[in-house]
């Protein structure tokens, strides 16, 4: 690893899933962030009477992610400004550009979030990093899923042995709330995130075809509210159709 290049689906990801891994493992390493979407929900899945804000929110955002690759000590990032629920529609464009991003940078290895039902973002990231293992060493770190009916924070649904798992220090702990209140605009939606550990592995290799685990995903455990902005009506059979279809399956 000296290259390294983060595959961020929304700005906070990398906070959320791989702050006290950086901080404690890469940060002597070259390192750059590639964020896929910025963050916010397109205009026209917002309630009416905020579509006017929505550029305000996503400058708020834009601010929030580089304050956070301040602290976390780089300065090089890539942004594709496109709504957040959107990737499974840019699924070739993004695998070009990091493609293009890892060539021009001479990237050997890089970072993505697991498959595992967070966020329908996460997952069509890591089906994107699975095609390019061709190229580069590709590592995968969890983030969150509703595994069992139950929140969990960090641990992959499927542990294996070669997992490396961080324990938080107490000084990591304080660190990592640190970085996550950097994001305020998310604070509503960041309080599941527990402060225990952080794990990253090889990618293992996944069935596109399926939701990553049967049940309920993360984020479809408010389905019922399909009407409601912050609630992703999309299915996660949807998800894999869109993958399924894609020119890189």
């Amino acid at each position: 690893m000296n290259n390294i290049l983060f595959i961020i689906p929304h700005p906070d990801d990398e906070i959320v899933g791989a702050s006290i891994i950086i901080n404690r493992l890469l940060k002597k390493k070259n390192l750059f962030f590639f964020f896929l979407t910025n963050g916010v929900i397109s205009k026209n899945q917002q309630w009416y009477w905020d579509r006017n804000g929505h550029e305000k929110k996503v400058k708020r955002r834009n601010k929030e992610m580089k304050s956070s690759i301040s602290h976390l000590g780089f300065k090089k990032f890539f942004l594709q400004n496109i709504p957040t629920r959107s990737l499974k529609l840019n699924i070739e464009k993004t695998y070009n550009k990091i493609l293009k991003i890892g060539k021009s940078y001479k990237i050997d290895t890089i970072f993505c979030p697991a498959y595992e039902g967070g966020h329908q973002d996460h997952d069509v990231a890591n089906f994107i990093c699975s095609r390019l293992n061709v190229y580069f060493s590709i590592y995968e770190f969890a983030e969150y899923n509703f595994f069992q009916k139950k929140i969990n924070s960090n641990k992959f649904i499927k542990p294996a042995k070669k997992d490396i798992i961080i324990e938080l220090t107490n000084e990591e702990k304080k660190i990592k709330r640190k970085m996550l209140n950097i994001y305020l605009s998310e604070s509503n939606n960041l309080n599941y995130i527990s402060l225990k550990q952080e794990s990253y592995r090889k990618l293992i290799n996944y069935d596109y075809m399926k939701p990553p685990h049967q049940g309920t995903l993360f984020y479809r455990r408010f389905s019922f509210f399909d009407w409601h902005p912050r609630v992703d009506s999309d299915s996660p059979e949807l998800i894999c159709k869109c993958i399924a279809e894609s020119k890189i399956f």
